[in-house]
């Protein structure tokens, strides 16, 4: 009986909300832009969302399901402003809601906030911190800058949650897609670009330059690390923080974006040339998957890589970060272990140097902003 009333309320529940949350800008409102009412909308819609996972999940909404009837009310009484306040509340609380209870227990990156860079007003993705931790370098969303698909911009270090914005880094940028910066501790400066991405150019998309007060100098490609076959591209990019390893996909485009395959190998400096190393697939056994790995970050040590997985991209896409660990730079990493503190449309966790802090970029209502986890235990 127990069961059978709670799925009874659950339904009711559902039922409720579905017919009262868009009454919300239904009724006529008084100096209520359309753009306001929009956005009501939305957020009200996607707490609808929310809220049927989370009962599916069988979670405790009882605090949040009379927030989301008093929208109604505030609807209603033509109070908009303060509907749009209690539905960001809302959100905040499913978003709290996403992260498990046994967190504390089991995960050693905890407590996302999102970080302030200052003077920045469009989206901020693939995050890299310098080794040193004094910049931020970070690329925008192609639909951000008219003109250009990406270009790679940098931020200077107030603290660990607030930058300055500097600006582009100069001497790299096109008009097409140019991010996921990297960076060793001799300031040798990584990114990939699709400016020269064609057979004449055996597909290159990797590299590398020396970066000094805010320029990139004697640029040069990297086409070693590329497949020359069209179609495929190294997507993703990572300098060891020694210089001396890059971590890198092979991602394939062929059947249009987005990508269908992409997968993890490293490559090793001798001789001024980068050069795939023998025991490159042993080392991502664990890791490698028929789903899409991309965006790895490692730690000064060379023990620990973090990464993003995407499924379903041209069903329903998934996202989900991990991490994981070795013994040693020779062995393959380990089984690698969800962020379960990573939630929603959110990508590329790139460590500090230092190892206590987590870097990424989360979707939030208008853009992507980074955000940040600190770690708890080692």
């Amino acid at each position: 009986m127990r069961v059978k009333k709670q799925y009874l309320f659950k339904n009711a529940v559902l039922l409720l909300l579905i017919i009262v949350i868009p009454v919300v800008i239904s009724q006529p409102v008084i100096a209520v832009t359309l753009a306001e009412a929009k956005e009501v909308q939305r957020k009200a819609e996607e707490s609808l969302v929310l809220l049927r996972l989370a009962l599916e999940d069988g979670q405790d909404v009882s605090d949040i399901v009379p927030m989301m009837q008093q929208v109604k009310v505030l609807g209603d009484a033509k109070k908009i402003g303060q509907a749009n306040a209690l539905l960001d509340d809302i959100l905040l609380r499913f978003e709290r809601l996403a992260v498990p209870n046994d967190l504390d227990s089991q995960q050693i990156f905890r407590n996302p906030k999102k970080v302030s860079i200052i003077g920045l007003k469009f989206s901020a993705m693939e995050p890299f911190i310098s080794r040193d931790g004094k910049y931020l370098f970070f690329n925008s969303d192609k639909n951000d800058i008219p003109h250009s698909d990406k270009n790679i911009y940098y931020a200077e270090r107030i603290d660990d949650l607030t930058f300055r914005y500097k600006g582009e880094v100069k001497g790299i940028n096109s008009d097409v897609v140019d991010g996921v910066p990297t960076m060793d501790r001799y300031n040798n400066f990584y990114y990939v670009s699709v400016k020269n991405y064609n057979r004449k150019h055996d597909f290159v998309t990797v590299y590398r330059g020396k970066f000094k007060d805010g320029y990139v100098k004697d640029i040069r490609a990297i086409p070693e690390l590329s497949l020359q076959k069209p179609g495929w591209l190294n997507m993703d990019i990572e300098i060891s923080a020694d210089g001396l390893t890059l971590y890198s996909t092979q991602t394939y485009f062929g059947d249009g974006p987005p990508p269908t395959k992409s997968y993890f190998f490293s490559a090793s400096l001798r001789d001024n040339k980068f050069f795939v190393d023998d025991n490159s697939e042993d080392i991502f056994r664990n890791i490698n998957t028929d789903d899409l790995e991309y965006a790895a970050s490692i730690s000064s040590d060379g023990l620990e890589i973090f990464f993003t997985r995407g499924s379903g991209f041209r069903t329903s896409p998934k996202f989900a970060s991990f991490y994981a660990s070795r013994s040693d730079v020779n062995s393959p990493f380990g089984t690698p272990e969800p962020i379960k503190a990573i939630t929603g449309f959110a990508e590329a966790p790139a460590i500090t140097d230092e190892g206590k802090l987590i870097y990424y970029h989360k979707f939030d209502k208008d853009r992507f902003y980074i955000y940040a986890l600190e770690r708890t235990m080692h």
